[in-house]
């Protein structure tokens, strides 16, 4: 399978790939993911979409610049820029984690371009450093405590290895056999990447309910479905918040699963995609 590259106004490009056929619908991964988290649901949307999937700037084999601040005005910008290149039209925008608050963003950006957005289990609640990723598990809060101390957390962040990133990323799993080794060690090529480091404190320290996400979250005018595994990170309160913000009547609710349905719920993501 191609995957092409897109050059971003920073210097640095992000991969993305395309295929399938019928209106077109972009995939955005969760905060450690890269575009191959899409992978298994993008097969079985490419009957009724053509399919893009990319790594958000800097993550999977995207370059990272640590001139850049990688926050939310920045991840917006770079895939606006991605739609309009492309000339994408009646496009829907499914997203996951930040992937999910970022597709709102977007279609802000260009509500004549985007019909639709999926959001699932939006990730816009921190009042701390990677607060909602500290509720996965015990060992999840203690590697984040430390990687979020100033100049110390830097070093302890470098001594990440895939024993680390295994049980980081299993408190994001209803069931944790639903993660891959094989994508594992895809994800651990990351993490001797350049500016890696950089780049993981810098996303987790813009990304929080200070950072803008919720007033823009009043700004959406495109079609919205507003999806949460039944064991998401996110509290029940701040799905409601999320809910009204939207303005929407409710929320999904997908049993069996956690924070990274893409990956853990795949038929029954794509389905809700479909319908």
């Amino acid at each position: 399978m191609k995957i092409d590259k897109f050059y971003l106004d920073e210097g640095t490009y992000i991969r993305f790939k395309k295929t399938g056929k019928g209106a077109p619908i972009l995939l955005l991964h969760t905060f450690r993911n890269r575009l191959e988290y899409s992978d298994k649901l993008g097969k079985l949307l490419e009957d009724k979409f053509t399919v893009y999937s990319i790594d958000l700037p800097g993550f999977g084999d995207s370059p990272i610049n640590i001139n850049t601040n990688y926050d939310l005005n920045f991840f917006t910008k770079s895939i606006v820029n991605f739609i309009k290149k492309l000339k994408l039209k009646n496009l829907t925008i499914a997203g996951e984690s930040i992937g999910g608050t970022l597709a709102a963003s977007v279609s802000v950006e260009l509500p004549k371009i985007v019909k639709k957005i999926l959001m699932f289990n939006t990730y816009d609640y921190d009042s701390y450093f990677g607060e909602g990723i500290q509720r996965g598990n015990f060992f999840a809060k203690f590697i984040l405590f430390h990687v979020s101390i100033p100049v110390v957390g830097a070093l302890f962040c470098s001594l990440e290895n895939k024993f680390i990133l295994k049980n980081i990323m299993n408190g994001g799993f209803f069931d944790k056999t639903k993660l891959p080794n094989s994508y594992l060690n895809l994800l651990c090529t990351s993490l001797r990447k350049k500016g890696y480091v950089y780049h993981f404190r810098n996303v987790l320290s813009q990304f929080n309910k200070n950072s803008g996400i919720q007033e823009l979250y009043k700004k959406v005018s495109v079609s919205v479905r507003l999806f949460y595994g039944a064991n998401d990170w996110a509290k029940e309160s701040e799905k409601l918040q999320t809910r009204n913000l939207l303005k929407l009547d409710k929320f999904e609710t997908i049993d069996n699963s956690s924070h990274f349905s893409f990956l853990e719920n795949t038929v029954e993501v794509s389905k809700l995609i479909k319908t």
